[in-house]
Order: structure tokens, then sequence, then C-alpha cells
């Protein structure tokens, strides 16, 4: 019976993540509905005689259409992140909680500690990024493929809001919310993040993304858990796609050298491993500040 009970949690872990999946194919269909409606308004010979490779054209279209592609995540977004905003509400904030200010939460060596890891991570996914492509072109050239019909080669300002702001607090309020709070209830916090993580992954739909975006969600996941708040792991969130969607170029090295590459990486990583530290002292000291009489 525990072999079972424990089971079924780990399957009620899904859930959430199947949520935000039937809210995204709705979205997705009522979008390209109302879509179709709009050019038979517009142009109601399209789908009669002749006419009709142009209708199969136009459907064809909205898969490359950038703009439509970016206006559905974002209202799909939203929608999931107020579903389960609603569900994280009421299931694991307390009615009579005492609401933290932003003093209490973040001091220079959390910000610090975020900061260091947004640009070690984004470093880091880089080369793994170029180390796929190596190893399986074919993997990068669909992630390349997927990349410019969202509009990531030139990207409007309905794209850069949902890539900042509205992505990552759906993504945390789904993953590092309520999936991570439900696997750790049913698991160690060791398994439990990776699980969420992924999730996280296997939800972006591609291999190339799905394997940074396991990376990435471990460190989300672990800045939520030892930070002990969900604030925290949506402004890594946000840092973290701000400098992927907006870093300047010349702060990336396309030469040859290999040595270079790797002394990058190398640097990426000692970078990454001092923001976690910077981060975990930055806990320590808010904790210190908030129970004094902890340490006499």
């Amino acid at each position: 019976m525990k072999i079972l009970k424990k089971a079924g949690s780990i399957l009620f872990c899904l859930l959430p993540a199947l949520l935000a999946l039937g809210i995204q194919i709705i979205v997705t269909f009522a979008g390209v509905f109302l879509k179709i409606l709009f050019v038979i308004a517009n142009d109601p010979a399209v789908f009669q005689g002749s006419s009709l490779y142009n209708a199969e054209q136009t459907i064809a279209q909205l898969s490359s259409d950038s703009q439509f592609l970016a206006g559905i995540s974002a209202i799909y977004a939203l929608l999931a992140a107020i579903a389960l905003g609603i569900w994280y509400r009421l299931r694991f904030v307390p009615k009579h909680r005492v609401r933290r200010k932003a003093s209490s939460l973040m001091n220079p060596c959390i910000l610090g500690g975020l900061l260091l890891l947004t640009v070690g991570m984004q470093y880091i996914s880089s080369y793994m990024v170029m180390l796929i492509a190596a190893v399986s072109p074919g993997w990068f050239e669909s992630y390349q493929s997927i990349m410019e019909s969202i509009g990531f080669d030139n990207i409007t300002p309905l794209l850069a809001i949902y890539t900042v702001l509205i992505a990552p607090v759906s993504e945390e309020l789904i993953f590092r919310g309520v999936t991570l709070k439900y696997a750790s209830k049913a698991m160690p916090f060791f398994f439990a993040n990776i699980f969420q993580a992924f999730l996280f992954g296997a939800f972006h739909g591609n291999m190339v993304q799905g394997i940074y975006a396991f990376v990435a969600g471990l460190f989300c996941g672990y800045v939520c858990y030892k930070g002990g708040s969900l604030y925290l792991s949506i402004l890594f969130h946000m840092m973290f796609n701000l400098w992927g969607a907006f870093a300047p170029g010349f702060l990336s090295y396309s030469g040859e050298s290999i040595w270079i590459h790797l002394g990058i990486a190398l640097l990426a990583a000692a970078i990454s491993v001092g923001g976690l530290f910077l981060y975990r002292k930055g806990i320590d000291l808010r904790e210190e500040k908030a129970y004094p009489d902890r340490n006499p």
C-alpha cells in the first residue's frame, strides 16, 4: 500500500504540467480558429474553388507568423499563471501569512549571487547548445527553426514582454511552485528537484531547449528551495531570459580557438559556483538578521 500511495503521489505531481499543457493546446486551437475566421471575414473567397491552395497557404503561414505565435504564447502564459497562481495560493500559502517586505527577502549578497548565476549559466547554456549542434546537427536545425519562427532573430516588444516578464512568472508557478512543492512531499528534495527540472525541460518540446532548460531548472529549483521564496526563482528566471534575449553580441566569442572556448567555459563554471556560494551566504545573512537570537 505504501508503494502504491507513493506512486500515486508522484503521478499527482504531473498534474500542474498537464494542466498547463491543456491550457496551451486550448489557447492554440482557439487562436488558430479565430485567425481563420478573421481571414474568411476579410476574404470569403479564400476557401472557395481555385483559391483553396491560397487558404492552405494562409493556414500554413500561421506557424511562421512570429507576432501570432508570440501572442498565443503570451495569452497561454497569462492564463496558466492565473490558474497555477490560484492553485499555489490556495494550497501552499497560509491564510494568515504575514507579508514579507522586499528588504526582508533580498540583500546585496543574494542579488549578487543571482547576477553571477545568470551570467555563468548563460555561458554554460550557450556551450551546451554548441556541443549539441556538433553532436546532433538535426536537433540544432530544428531548434533554430523554432527560434526563428517565434521571432528571436528580431525580437518585438510583445515577444520581449512574454520572454522577460510573463513566461518566467508562469513557468515558475508551474514547475518551482506547484510541481516542486508536491514533489518535495513525495520524495527528498534532491530527487524532487530533478523531477521538476525534467518536466520543465520536456515542456519546451525540443531536445536543445529541453536539455539546457533542464539544467537551468535545477538551478531555479535550488534558488527557490534555498531562498524559501518563489519570488527569488522568478527573479532569477527573468534575469536569465533577459540576458539570453538582449545580451550584446560582443559578449560572446565566435572564434575558432578551442582554448579560448575552454577558458570561457571554465570561467563560466567558476562564476556559477561563485554565484551559488554568494547566494547561500546571502540567505544565511538574511536568516541571521531575521532571527538574531539563534546566533548568540
